[in-house]
């Protein structure tokens, strides 16, 4: 079956690109009397990783992410005619000289005593790993004309500010998550009242490869998506138990294939109304999971009365083939219908010096499930309130955010993330996928710690002040109390002393603009430092009262050379402490140098550096140095059949550090990077 959706797909992507190369006029003037438009979309990275210097004797993982080939491949087709619009993406993953589990085990063997996990591990590690996989990603179709707006398949959307309901692209992440269902959006004007409603539902579409790990995520199966990829069973890898039965006879089974992902299914929308000077609206969603935790827990208790000798942890896998379920970590995935709500209240202009925004949400957790004792999580209610406001008075502009937010979660998918009880069918790395972004109010790179956002009560203030249209300075400070931090379980928000975070923020910039344009300096440097307000003893030097700290500078330089030639400089230097998991503070940060020529060419050298503690296998202090060089070149124009095939073409050779990166509030740890990677854009 699996060969079958490969070579249909492969058709589909020879069919459609040589229609568009023959087509080559994008525009057809004339079709039923309406002109349509084809547009043809396709990036490829190829690349071949090396050995990224993160062996851990802990963690099988750590062994299979060295010495491997990909082929990524994203095929974009959009056909727009009279009203409507036609969408198709598939997704292409390809794996070559992968690594084997031979491989893995002899790394372990040289690893020696220290190897803390067994082959089998690297077994299970290898059945959703670099599997050849290739599927219809998003599929729509869109009806427009004015005041109403249709799309079947998949979208984006987003209700208010992000509290509610918001699923959209996040390429620094790697997340590209949409609805795949149905929405409607239409407005109308009523003189000089406005009045508009979107509505919406379907099932939650995230990508199903992780091109950082090549993890393959497996769906429980839904009409919705159709050739989407198959899972593996353990069986497939001769990976047998056997135990012996009450009555002293052996029985062999196997790990059956079971999902890493049940398709969590949505309906929300949104009513608004109002004029040029006040916009009113609500918003709501309901999430509903697809769940077995009862039938597993039946199973479970039966089995173990009939097979009194069995392991528990082989009945556990036995149900959970018939019955898929996971360990659930947190409030959100431990309940299989949340309903959320808002109201908002929006100032556009005001006295045109300002604007105002005001949201207040609810949140309902309903539907909890049981544990092994048969008692059900109990219902979790909470709220959130978000401000925005803005000033404007001749050079000064001040801008000012705040949040009180109490048993407000994330609205994480349903996708089994756990490293070691999923392992042989889990995906740890999807565990930043989520349905919601409630706004942090902090600066869009933070990184929380813990889960912060969940019981908070603080707010940041900038002040801008702009000499002339060329020079600017900037200066914010934040304050947050948070009672999740310190205790990312604290569902009950919890005002316990013992649980209190106090964080401040602050940083300060400029903003320059040089020779009219053509240079510019943007620098920065901050600081952030959180306490707890009693001392805590679970740092690795024993008790203490700084929980974690920071300090920072940022910066983008452009500086014009002659002609069409510039200079860039970007980097990020920081200077952290965190005694909960690190004994001293430590640097890390990154420089870019680029040479470009505008608009064709840009030649990049990158150096970054790390002395966090295991940065490398056995450094216990020192810096880490990671080099890599880029080459990006941009045609500029679709004027000829190169130009559209060449559109975009970079080339990177060399290594990243890893870390958590985070965007407004969203974050997952990528490993570190060693190895070369050619990445083609073609428009048509």
């Amino acid at each position: 079956m699996r060969s079958i959706h490969r070579v249909a797909c492969l058709s589909l992507i020879a069919a459609v690109s040589s229609a568009a190369s023959t087509a080559r006029a994008v525009e057809i003037p004339n079709v039923g009397g309406e002109p349509m438009t084809v547009d043809v979309t396709n990036t490829a990275v190829v690349g071949f990783h090396f050995d990224n210097r993160n062996d851990d004797p802990r963690y099988a993982a750590r062994f299979l992410d060295d010495n491997y080939g990909e082929w990524i491949d994203r095929f974009n087709l959009q056909v727009t005619w009279w009203r409507l619009q036609l969408g198709v993406r598939i997704d292409a993953a390809t794996y070559f000289a992968t690594p084997s589990e031979a491989d893995a085990d002899l790394q372990a063997k040289i690893a020696g005593d220290e190897v803390l996990f067994e082959t089998d591990s690297i077994r299970r590690e290898l059945n959703t790993r670099y599997l050849n996989t290739y599927y219809p990603a998003k599929l729509w179709l869109g009806y427009a004309q004015p005041g109403l707006d249709v799309t079947v398949g998949d979208f984006y959307a987003q209700l208010g500010r992000g509290l509610i309901f918001s699923v959209r692209k996040l390429d620094e992440l790697a997340i590209d998550t949409t609805v795949r269902g149905g929405k409607l959006v239409a407005d109308h004007d009523f003189g000089p009242l406005r009045l508009g409603a979107t509505a919406f539902a379907g099932q939650m579409n995230p990508l199903r490869v992780d091109e950082t790990s090549g993890r393959r995520l497996h769906g429980a199966g839904s009409p919705l998506f159709f050739g989407f990829p198959d899972r593996d069973s353990i069986s497939d890898l001769e990976a047998i138990e056997a135990f012996t039965d009450a009555q002293g006879n052996t029985v062999s089974t196997t790990d059956r294939s079971r999902p890493s992902y049940l398709e969590d299914t949505v309906v929300g929308g949104r009513v608004e109304g109002g004029n040029e000077d006040v916009l009113l609206a609500v918003n709501g969603a309901m999430l509903l999971r697809k769940s077995y935790v009862s039938e597993f827990n039946d199973c479970f208790y039966q089995r173990q009365a009939d097979e009194q000798e069995a392991p528990g942890s082989l009945v556990r896998g036995l149900c959970a083939n018939e019955f898929p379920e996971f360990t659930r970590t947190n409030a959100s995935r431990l309940h299989d219908t949340i309903r959320t709500f808002s109201g908002s209240v929006n100032l556009p202009s005001i006295a045109d010096h300002g604007d105002l925004y005001v949201e207040v949400a609810g949140q309902q957790l309903r539907d909890g499930h049981l544990d092994r004792s048969g008692e059900a999580e109990e219902d979790l209610s909470g709220y959130a309130i978000y401000t925005a406001a803005n000033a404007r008075g001749g050079p000064v502009a001040l801008s000012l955010e705040g949040k009180h937010y109490r048993r407000f979660f994330p609205l994480s998918a349903s996708i089994d993330a756990d490293p070691l009880t999923g392992a042989g069918f889990g995906a740890p790395e999807f565990d930043a996928v989520v349905y919601n972004q409630p706004p942090t109010a902090e600066p869009i790179y933070t990184e929380p710690i813990g889960a912060p956002n969940v019981c908070v009560t603080g707010g940041r203030g900038r002040v801008d002040y702009r000499f002339n249209r060329s020079a600017s300075v900037y200066a914010w400070l934040g304050h947050y109390v948070s009672f999740s931090e310190l205790n990312d379980k604290n569902y009950e928000c919890d005002t316990d002393e013992a649980l209190r975070t106090n964080t401040w923020d602050t940083a300060a910039g400029t903003e320059l603009e040089l020779e009219r344009g053509k240079s510019h300096v943007k620098a920065w440097a901050g600081a952030r430092q959180s306490d707890v307000a009693v001392p805590y003893s679970g740092f690795v030097n024993g008790p203490g009262e700084i929980f974690y700290s920071e300090g920072y500078v940022r910066y983008d330089v452009v500086k014009h050379l002659v002609g069409p030639f510039s200079l860039q400089l970007q980097g990020n230097h920081r200077r952290r402490y965190k005694p909960e998991n690190f004994a001293r503070s430590w640097l890390e940060g990154e420089n870019y140098t680029a040479l470009q020529w505008s608009p064709h060419i840009s030649a990049t050298f990158g150096y970054e550096y790390t002395s966090q503690e295991g940065c490398e296998p056995g450094r216990t202090e020192g810096l880490c140095h990671y080099f890599n060089g880029g080459l990006q070149w941009k045609s500029g124009s679709g004027g000829t059949v190169l130009d559209q095939i060449f559109d975009t073409v970079q080339v990177f050779v060399g290594q990243r550090r890893g870390g958590l990166r985070c965007v407004s509030g969203v974050c997952r740890f990528f490993p570190p990077l060693e190895g070369a990677r050619l990445e083609l854009v073609s428009r048509f």
